[in-house]
């Protein structure tokens, strides 16, 4: 009598919570490896002019100059004109969005790009990369640091900012919205559908029915009143737990640690609570009274 409904929970903990979850740690690593190699990356010598730097892990400010036509993003710096072999690697571009002051959440942001999937670049833009230094056919080269790719990033503003702005705004908006999420939230409605086609079928009593809709539709429950204002307390508190990571990051890079740095983890992690713990309740509010509401209309 109740398989329905254990089909019905069993796919939305599938598709709605744990593949979408698995995807957000996937995003979220991708990202810290991001800001880990961006941190090294600033801990490198800037590139020398001429041949001095060859086999050297150094890195450079400059302006892009010219892109050649074998993947080569020529940049220019104030003593020495380098390529980097763009074949493969991505490109991180940061943009303006405010001063990245307001626990409102708005900051910096940085976008991964496929080289092959970049805009045409203006010449002039600002330029920030890393990597290994060689000299080949006459030019110079930054190559791979080891297995990594050479690190490169497009941005506007000053030098002197673009790594506190990076390792600032480096970090997805929300994980839970990822590649994955999208294909999971695919297949669950495609399950789903079926799952609600046999407890209709089936003569279900309304119960029954009313719990295989609830979970069927369960990720638009959040969205409906009343559960919306818990709705919109778990954005709130989710922007406040993304500028404290922010904050916990850039007092990190500092040289020592700045102590403050633990202070904004748990602050990051009471607000990540919070907003979990709002989602939930707003989720649980709305399951309920759809329930209730279903089983005295069917």
């Amino acid at each position: 009598m109740f398989a329905p409904v254990s089909y019905a929970i069993a796919a939305a903990v599938l598709f709605y919570v744990a593949l979408p979850v698995v995807g957000a740690f996937i995003v979220r690593g991708q990202w810290r490896k991001f800001r880990t190699r961006l941190r090294q990356a600033d801990g490198l010598p800037e590139l020398p002019p001429g041949t001095a730097s060859e086999g050297m892990p150094v890195k450079a400010f400059g302006a892009v100059d010219a892109i050649g036509g074998d993947d080569e993003l020529w940049i220019r710096t104030d003593r020495v004109t380098f390529a980097v072999d763009m074949k493969g690697v991505p490109v991180y571009l940061v943009s303006d969005a405010s001063d990245g002051r307001s626990e409102s959440g708005e900051e910096d942001s940085v976008e991964r790009l496929a080289w092959s999937g970049l805009p045409a670049v203006s010449q002039g833009v600002r330029a920030f990369a890393a990597g290994r230094a060689s000299v080949e056919a006459g030019k110079l080269v930054l190559g791979p640091l080891g297995k990594e790719p050479p690190l490169v990033i497009l941005h506007s503003g000053d030098d002197g900012d673009v790594v506190v702005r990076a390792i600032r705004g480096g970090r997805h908006r929300n994980e839970y919205w990822n590649q994955l999420t999208q294909v999971s939230l695919a297949m669950g409605v495609l399950s789903m559908s079926g799952i609600v086609s046999l407890a209709l079928a089936g003569g279900s009593i309304p119960l029954v029915t009313a719990l295989v809709l609830a979970a069927a539709f369960s990720p638009l429950l959040p969205l409906l009143p009343p559960g919306l204002a818990a709705f919109m307390l778990y954005r709130r508190f989710w922007k406040r737990a993304r500028y404290f990571r922010a904050r916990r990051d850039v007092a990190a890079l500092r040289d020592p640690p700045d102590a403050m740095a633990v202070g904004w983890r748990y602050r990051a992690l009471v607000s990540t609570a919070a907003s979990l713990a709002s989602f939930a309740a707003g989720l649980a509010v709305n399951a309920w009274l759809v329930v209730v509401i279903l089983r005295r209309i069917l």
